[in-house]
Protein backbone atom coordinates (compact mmCIF):
# COMPACT_ATOMS: atom_id res chain seq x y z
CA UNK A 1 0.00 0.00 0.00
CA UNK A 2 1.18 3.62 -0.52
CA UNK A 3 1.84 5.19 2.20
CA UNK A 4 1.36 8.85 1.61
CA UNK A 5 1.81 10.19 4.93
CA UNK A 6 4.96 9.56 6.13
CA UNK A 7 5.98 11.93 9.04
CA UNK A 8 4.20 12.35 11.93
CA UNK A 9 3.96 15.58 11.96
CA UNK A 10 2.39 15.78 8.37
CA UNK A 11 -0.86 14.03 9.64
CA UNK A 12 -2.20 17.19 11.48
CA UNK A 13 -1.11 19.21 8.48
CA UNK A 14 -3.12 17.16 6.36
CA UNK A 15 -6.05 17.14 8.39
CA UNK A 16 -6.17 20.69 9.63
CA UNK A 17 -6.36 21.68 5.83
CA UNK A 18 -9.12 18.91 4.95
CA UNK A 19 -11.14 20.55 8.17
CA UNK A 20 -10.72 23.97 7.07
CA UNK A 21 -12.40 23.45 3.73
CA UNK A 22 -14.99 21.84 6.07
CA UNK A 23 -15.45 24.65 7.93
CA UNK A 24 -13.96 23.76 10.86
CA UNK A 25 -14.81 26.24 13.89
CA UNK A 26 -12.18 25.76 16.16
CA UNK A 27 -9.24 25.67 13.91
CA UNK A 28 -6.84 28.13 15.74
CA UNK A 29 -7.05 26.14 19.35
CA UNK A 30 -6.31 23.01 16.92
CA UNK A 31 -3.36 24.65 15.08
CA UNK A 32 -1.70 25.86 18.52
CA UNK A 33 -1.91 22.66 19.75
CA UNK A 34 -0.11 20.96 16.75
CA UNK A 35 2.30 23.69 16.75
CA UNK A 36 3.10 23.73 20.58
CA UNK A 37 3.00 20.01 21.77
CA UNK A 38 3.09 17.68 18.24
CA UNK A 39 5.85 18.66 15.69
CA UNK A 40 8.36 19.60 18.39
CA UNK A 41 8.17 16.20 20.21
CA UNK A 42 6.81 13.79 17.30
CA UNK A 43 7.43 15.60 14.11
CA UNK A 44 10.40 13.88 13.02
CA UNK A 45 8.88 10.49 13.76
CA UNK A 46 7.64 8.28 10.95
CA UNK A 47 4.18 6.81 11.29
CA UNK A 48 5.59 3.76 10.93
CA UNK A 49 7.88 3.79 14.04
CA UNK A 50 4.61 5.13 16.11
CA UNK A 51 3.97 2.79 19.24
CA UNK A 52 2.15 2.34 21.96
CA UNK A 53 4.78 3.27 24.20
CA UNK A 54 6.33 5.64 22.49
CA UNK A 55 3.01 7.78 22.26
CA UNK A 56 2.31 6.88 26.13
CA UNK A 57 5.56 8.69 26.87
CA UNK A 58 4.75 11.51 24.83
CA UNK A 59 1.10 12.29 26.20
CA UNK A 60 2.66 11.61 30.35
CA UNK A 61 5.23 14.37 29.20
CA UNK A 62 2.96 16.70 28.72
CA UNK A 63 1.38 16.60 32.00
CA UNK A 64 5.38 17.33 33.49
CA UNK A 65 5.99 19.70 31.33
CA UNK A 66 6.29 23.52 32.16
CA UNK A 67 3.29 25.50 31.53
CA UNK A 68 3.44 28.14 28.66
CA UNK A 69 2.27 31.34 29.47
CA UNK A 70 1.68 34.60 27.34
CA UNK A 71 4.94 35.52 25.13
CA UNK A 72 5.68 38.47 22.55
CA UNK A 73 5.69 37.20 19.11
CA UNK A 74 9.14 38.81 19.01
CA UNK A 75 10.48 36.66 21.44
CA UNK A 76 13.38 34.04 20.53
CA UNK A 77 11.91 31.56 23.01
CA UNK A 78 8.25 30.90 24.70
CA UNK A 79 7.84 31.71 28.50
CA UNK A 80 7.10 28.94 30.78
CA UNK A 81 6.22 28.40 34.38
CA UNK A 82 6.98 24.84 36.76
CA UNK A 83 3.48 23.50 37.25
CA UNK A 84 3.03 21.92 40.94
CA UNK A 85 1.19 18.65 40.36
CA UNK A 86 1.32 17.85 43.72
CA UNK A 87 -2.00 19.95 43.82
CA UNK A 88 -4.98 18.20 42.67
CA UNK A 89 -6.39 20.78 40.58
CA UNK A 90 -3.10 21.39 38.95
CA UNK A 91 -2.66 18.43 37.71
CA UNK A 92 -6.26 17.91 36.66
CA UNK A 93 -5.67 20.65 34.77
CA UNK A 94 -2.48 19.20 33.10
CA UNK A 95 -4.00 16.02 32.18
CA UNK A 96 -7.07 17.53 30.68
CA UNK A 97 -4.52 19.84 28.59
CA UNK A 98 -2.70 16.07 27.63
CA UNK A 99 -5.93 14.50 26.54
CA UNK A 100 -6.99 17.52 24.22
CA UNK A 101 -4.08 17.34 22.35
CA UNK A 102 -4.19 13.60 22.00
CA UNK A 103 -7.83 13.87 20.87
CA UNK A 104 -6.31 15.99 18.03
CA UNK A 105 -3.98 14.06 17.22
CA UNK A 106 -5.77 10.74 16.94
CA UNK A 107 -8.39 12.59 15.06
CA UNK A 108 -5.53 13.88 12.37
CA UNK A 109 -3.65 9.80 12.27
CA UNK A 110 -7.37 8.36 12.31
CA UNK A 111 -7.81 10.71 9.20
CA UNK A 112 -5.20 9.30 7.52
CA UNK A 113 -5.73 5.97 7.84
CA UNK A 114 -9.29 5.98 6.85
CA UNK A 115 -8.39 7.88 3.46
CA UNK A 116 -5.92 5.04 3.27
CA UNK A 117 -2.76 7.37 3.71
CA UNK A 118 -1.14 5.11 6.37
CA UNK A 119 -1.46 1.66 6.85
CA UNK A 120 -1.80 0.68 10.54
CA UNK A 121 -4.14 2.39 13.41
CA UNK A 122 -3.12 0.09 16.41
CA UNK A 123 -0.69 2.27 18.29
CA UNK A 124 -2.74 5.36 18.61
CA UNK A 125 -6.10 3.59 18.93
CA UNK A 126 -4.88 1.07 21.80
CA UNK A 127 -4.09 4.74 24.28
CA UNK A 128 -6.41 5.67 26.23
CA UNK A 129 -6.90 9.51 27.92
CA UNK A 130 -6.59 10.37 30.95
CA UNK A 131 -9.88 9.74 33.34
CA UNK A 132 -11.78 11.84 35.19
CA UNK A 133 -10.09 15.32 33.98
CA UNK A 134 -13.08 16.93 32.83
CA UNK A 135 -14.74 17.71 36.51
CA UNK A 136 -13.38 21.25 36.80
CA UNK A 137 -16.27 23.01 38.92
CA UNK A 138 -17.61 26.05 36.86
CA UNK A 139 -17.49 29.51 38.04
CA UNK A 140 -19.81 32.21 38.45
CA UNK A 141 -19.95 35.42 39.58
CA UNK A 142 -22.71 36.50 41.33
CA UNK A 143 -24.48 40.16 39.97
CA UNK A 144 -21.83 42.50 42.60
CA UNK A 145 -19.23 40.76 41.07
CA UNK A 146 -19.76 41.28 37.66
CA UNK A 147 -20.10 45.05 38.14
CA UNK A 148 -17.33 45.40 39.98
CA UNK A 149 -15.66 43.58 37.08
CA UNK A 150 -17.22 46.30 34.88
CA UNK A 151 -16.36 48.86 37.18
CA UNK A 152 -12.34 48.07 36.93
CA UNK A 153 -12.62 47.78 33.01
CA UNK A 154 -11.76 50.12 30.68
CA UNK A 155 -12.48 50.99 27.18
CA UNK A 156 -12.76 48.51 24.65
CA UNK A 157 -11.99 45.71 27.19
CA UNK A 158 -15.49 46.92 29.03
CA UNK A 159 -17.69 46.70 25.89
CA UNK A 160 -16.23 43.35 25.46
CA UNK A 161 -16.49 41.91 29.02
CA UNK A 162 -20.13 43.55 29.05
CA UNK A 163 -21.14 42.07 25.98
CA UNK A 164 -19.95 38.40 27.30
CA UNK A 165 -22.13 39.33 30.33
CA UNK A 166 -25.06 40.06 28.64
CA UNK A 167 -25.63 37.64 25.75
CA UNK A 168 -22.97 34.49 27.25
CA UNK A 169 -21.59 34.24 23.81
CA UNK A 170 -17.75 32.72 23.35
CA UNK A 171 -15.09 34.86 22.41
CA UNK A 172 -14.99 34.28 19.01
CA UNK A 173 -18.68 34.81 18.47
CA UNK A 174 -18.15 38.25 19.65
CA UNK A 175 -15.48 38.65 17.74
CA UNK A 176 -17.01 38.13 14.51
CA UNK A 177 -20.01 40.44 15.44
CA UNK A 178 -20.79 43.11 12.67
CA UNK A 179 -23.37 46.07 12.88
CA UNK A 180 -25.68 43.93 10.89
CA UNK A 181 -25.85 41.20 13.54
CA UNK A 182 -27.44 43.41 15.72
CA UNK A 183 -31.40 43.61 15.35
CA UNK A 184 -32.54 46.99 17.20
CA UNK A 185 -35.95 46.17 16.10
CA UNK A 186 -36.36 42.89 17.74
CA UNK A 187 -33.48 43.80 20.46
CA UNK A 188 -31.63 40.58 19.40
CA UNK A 189 -28.22 40.01 18.24
CA UNK A 190 -27.47 36.70 15.84
CA UNK A 191 -24.56 34.57 16.00
CA UNK A 192 -23.94 33.21 12.62
CA UNK A 193 -21.18 30.62 13.49
CA UNK A 194 -21.03 29.04 16.60
CA UNK A 195 -18.76 25.99 17.69
CA UNK A 196 -21.25 23.70 17.05
CA UNK A 197 -22.54 24.73 13.73
CA UNK A 198 -25.68 26.19 14.85
CA UNK A 199 -26.71 29.68 14.26
CA UNK A 200 -29.16 31.77 16.48
CA UNK A 201 -30.45 34.83 17.48
CA UNK A 202 -29.70 35.62 20.81
CA UNK A 203 -32.07 38.00 22.97
CA UNK A 204 -31.21 41.19 24.71
CA UNK A 205 -32.30 43.35 28.35
CA UNK A 206 -32.57 46.20 27.73
CA UNK A 207 -29.05 46.90 29.07
CA UNK A 208 -27.79 44.65 26.66
CA UNK A 209 -29.93 46.38 23.78
CA UNK A 210 -28.39 50.11 25.13
CA UNK A 211 -24.71 48.39 24.53
CA UNK A 212 -25.11 47.07 21.27
CA UNK A 213 -27.00 50.77 20.26
CA UNK A 214 -24.16 52.76 21.33
CA UNK A 215 -21.24 50.11 19.73
CA UNK A 216 -23.42 50.34 16.16
CA UNK A 217 -24.22 53.68 16.13
CA UNK A 218 -22.23 54.89 13.11
CA UNK A 219 -20.75 51.50 11.54
CA UNK A 220 -20.77 50.47 8.67
CA UNK A 221 -22.75 46.70 8.13
CA UNK A 222 -20.18 44.57 8.01
CA UNK A 223 -18.09 46.60 10.75
CA UNK A 224 -17.48 44.76 13.70
CA UNK A 225 -19.10 45.62 16.49
CA UNK A 226 -16.20 45.08 19.06
CA UNK A 227 -12.95 46.24 18.25
CA UNK A 228 -10.08 47.21 20.30
CA UNK A 229 -8.92 50.88 20.63
CA UNK A 230 -7.24 50.88 16.57
CA UNK A 231 -10.84 50.00 15.38
CA UNK A 232 -9.93 46.51 14.51
CA UNK A 233 -11.48 43.31 15.78
CA UNK A 234 -10.01 41.67 18.49
CA UNK A 235 -7.90 38.41 18.21
CA UNK A 236 -7.39 35.24 20.74
CA UNK A 237 -5.10 36.00 23.39
CA UNK A 238 -5.34 40.00 22.82
CA UNK A 239 -7.25 40.57 25.80
CA UNK A 240 -5.93 38.30 28.33
CA UNK A 241 -3.44 40.83 30.10
CA UNK A 242 -5.99 43.64 30.53
CA UNK A 243 -8.37 41.02 31.75
CA UNK A 244 -6.15 39.90 34.39
CA UNK A 245 -5.36 43.44 35.42
CA UNK A 246 -9.30 44.05 35.29
CA UNK A 247 -9.41 41.14 37.51
CA UNK A 248 -7.06 42.20 40.30
CA UNK A 249 -8.12 45.45 40.37
CA UNK A 250 -11.70 44.24 41.72
CA UNK A 251 -10.22 41.70 43.85
CA UNK A 252 -11.84 38.94 41.89
CA UNK A 253 -10.13 35.21 41.36
CA UNK A 254 -8.64 34.66 38.54
CA UNK A 255 -11.18 33.36 35.83
CA UNK A 256 -10.91 33.32 31.88
CA UNK A 257 -13.09 35.01 29.89
CA UNK A 258 -15.09 32.49 28.26
CA UNK A 259 -16.25 32.02 31.98
CA UNK A 260 -18.56 34.73 31.87
CA UNK A 261 -21.10 32.52 29.81
CA UNK A 262 -21.09 30.51 32.97
CA UNK A 263 -22.23 33.41 35.22
CA UNK A 264 -24.54 34.46 32.20
CA UNK A 265 -26.18 30.90 32.36
CA UNK A 266 -25.97 30.43 35.60
CA UNK A 267 -28.13 33.86 36.19
CA UNK A 268 -30.87 32.82 33.69
CA UNK A 269 -31.06 29.45 35.87
CA UNK A 270 -31.10 31.40 39.24
CA UNK A 271 -34.29 33.42 37.98
CA UNK A 272 -36.40 30.41 37.25
CA UNK A 273 -35.19 29.61 33.37
CA UNK A 274 -36.06 26.00 32.60
CA UNK A 275 -32.24 24.37 30.84
CA UNK A 276 -34.13 23.77 27.72
CA UNK A 277 -33.74 27.61 27.32
CA UNK A 278 -30.74 28.28 28.90
CA UNK A 279 -29.22 25.23 26.45
CA UNK A 280 -30.99 27.49 23.18
CA UNK A 281 -29.66 30.66 24.82
CA UNK A 282 -26.11 29.15 24.86
CA UNK A 283 -26.17 27.69 21.56
CA UNK A 284 -26.14 24.03 22.38
CA UNK A 285 -27.53 21.39 20.75
CA UNK A 286 -29.17 19.85 24.12
CA UNK A 287 -29.67 20.18 27.80
CA UNK A 288 -26.77 17.79 28.21
CA UNK A 289 -24.05 20.54 29.43
CA UNK A 290 -26.45 22.56 30.40
CA UNK A 291 -27.69 20.19 33.08
CA UNK A 292 -24.02 19.36 33.83
CA UNK A 293 -22.90 22.64 34.59
CA UNK A 294 -26.22 24.69 35.84
CA UNK A 295 -29.26 21.66 37.28
CA UNK A 296 -28.01 22.33 40.96
CA UNK A 297 -28.56 25.98 40.48
CA UNK A 298 -32.08 25.97 39.40
CA UNK A 299 -35.45 25.23 42.03
CA UNK A 300 -35.25 22.17 43.00
CA UNK A 301 -38.24 19.81 44.69
CA UNK A 302 -35.96 17.33 46.49
CA UNK A 303 -33.52 20.19 47.32
CA UNK A 304 -36.71 22.65 48.63
CA UNK A 305 -37.77 18.51 50.24
CA UNK A 306 -34.52 18.01 51.71
CA UNK A 307 -33.97 22.11 53.75
CA UNK A 308 -37.67 21.79 55.57
CA UNK A 309 -37.23 18.49 56.44
CA UNK A 310 -33.68 17.79 57.37
CA UNK A 311 -32.21 18.13 60.99
CA UNK A 312 -31.89 22.02 61.92
CA UNK A 313 -29.57 22.47 64.85
CA UNK A 314 -28.87 24.99 66.86
CA UNK A 315 -24.73 24.92 67.54
CA UNK A 316 -23.26 26.16 70.43
CA UNK A 317 -21.09 29.37 69.75
CA UNK A 318 -17.52 28.45 69.05
CA UNK A 319 -15.25 28.97 72.17
CA UNK A 320 -12.64 26.68 74.33
CA UNK A 321 -13.57 23.74 75.25
CA UNK A 322 -12.80 22.86 79.09
CA UNK A 323 -13.43 19.39 80.90
CA UNK A 324 -13.66 18.55 83.99
CA UNK A 325 -10.84 16.62 85.57
CA UNK A 326 -11.90 12.91 86.92
CA UNK A 327 -10.22 10.89 89.12
CA UNK A 328 -9.05 7.91 87.56
CA UNK A 329 -11.14 5.15 87.08
CA UNK A 330 -9.89 1.35 88.56
CA UNK A 331 -10.00 -1.50 87.88
CA UNK A 332 -11.92 -3.60 90.14
CA UNK A 333 -10.16 -6.73 91.77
Amino acid sequence: MFIAVTWTRIAPDRWLEARAAEGMKAIYDAQSRARVHIRPKLGSVRVSDLTLDRLRRWRDAMVHAPKRVRTSKLAAKANTCEVDISDPEALRRRRDTANRTLTLLKAALNWAYQHQLVERDRAWRLLKPFRDTGSARARFLDAAEQQRLLNTSEGELRDLVAAALMTGARFAELARLTMRDFDRTNGTVFVEKSKNGRARHIPLTAGGVALFERLSAGCAPKAPLLTRDNSEAWKPAQYQRSFKEALARAKLESITLHELRHSYASALVRNGAPLIVVAEALGHSGTRMAEKHYAHLAPSYVADTIRRTAPDLDLPQAGPVRFEASSPVRASA
